[in-house]
């Protein structure tokens, strides 16, 4: 006959009971906590634009400061004064031992006229028909490819002429 661990002819029976109850809580609280920090995170990234700051917004009477005023700094401006600002608000979700994902992204462009009034709002996702590109690789940039081979000798091959 093989002896247990709480099988101690010295520990009484309703001891031993007490400690196998007392085991298994710690046992099922730890694997609790280990399965809590499996819970997926959210985050959101951007700046998030309610209906009710959306609404405070008429085209044809808000200016470009209101709007500045009302929504904060936008998340980046048009190019080459094209009179436009645009408010992108992401919202990823990252499950446990995952990469993250894009759940809902929004971006809303104010086009605004010659007088720095508000012409158009147009507010671009998934419901609006328009696809906002998502680009989720890394960037290239000229180091990126080099060997170590090529970076120690790199040096070599710029020799002053």
């Amino acid at each position: 006959m093989t002896r247990g661990l709480f099988d101690a002819s010295s520990i009484p029976a309703p001891m031993t009971q007490f400690l196998r109850h007392y085991l298994l809580t710690i046992i099922f609280v730890c694997f609790g906590l280990a399965l809590a920090g499996c819970e997926a995170r959210t985050a959101i990234h951007g700046q998030t634009v309610d209906d009710a700051e959306l609404n405070q917004i008429e085209p044809g009477f808000t200016t470009r400061a209101s709007v500045l005023e009302i929504l904060g700094r936008p998340s980046f401006e048009g190019a080459f004064g094209s009179g436009k600002i645009y408010y992108l608000n992401d919202f990823m979700v990252e499950p446990a031992a995952g990469r993250n994902r894009m759940k809902k992204r929004t971006l809303i462009v104010f086009v605004f006229d010659a007088n720095n009034v508000v012409s158009e709002v147009e507010v671009r996702d998934e419901t609006s028909g328009k696809i906002i590109a998502n680009l989720d690789k890394k960037t290239p940039t000229p180091g990126d490819n080099f060997t170590l081979a090529d970076q120690l000798f790199s040096t070599l091959r710029r020799r002053p002429n």
